[in-house]
């Protein structure tokens, strides 16, 4: 279990991979006092660009995060990327992992401006201890982050 760490991973075959990054600002593995684990946090700042760089801790819910930090940042349509752990996730159809320590990756993450107020979806893929892989839409307010969520926010900017 635990996030895929770069210097000791190992893949079958040649992959293209995207993303995004930041000038002024890291994901830095640093220790944390709260969970006794070397955790990813935020290092940096970002006074330009079009994104956010965020570390979601325990316990709180992971949608409602986003949407608060958007909302402080005035950012009303983006895109979510992210990966991290949730206590006994709950998808929106009704499934709930009983397991503590999953390991989830958003497959599409967006948060959008609607008539009542600023909301998030998050299609992922969630794995138990057992490796059973699971797939769906997180439901919001009933998604507590386990030791760590690390997401990075896009705005949608018109051209």
């Amino acid at each position: 279990m635990g996030h895929v760490l770069p210097f000791d991973s190992v893949v079958s075959q040649p992959v293209a991979v995207k993303g995004h990054g930041s000038m002024t600002a890291i994901f830095d593995s640093v220790p944390d006092p709260e969970t006794n684990f070397t955790l990813f946090s935020v290092k940096g700042r970002g006074e330009e660009g079009n994104g956010i760089l965020l570390r979601v801790r325990p316990n709180e819910d992971v949608a409602t995060a986003i949407e608060e930090v958007c909302r402080t940042h005035g950012i009303e349509s983006a895109r979510v990327y992210g990966i991290g752990s949730i206590n006994e996730p709950v998808f929106e159809d009704g499934r709930r992992i009983v397991c503590l320590a999953t390991e989830i990756a958003i497959e599409n993450g967006s948060l959008e401006k609607t008539p009542e107020g600023l909301r998030t979806s998050l299609d992922a893929a969630v794995v138990d201890t057992d490796g059973v892989l699971y797939h769906g839409r997180l439901a919001r307010r009933d998604n507590p982050v386990g030791v760590t969520f690390e997401l990075v926010i896009v705005e949608n900017r018109e051209s």
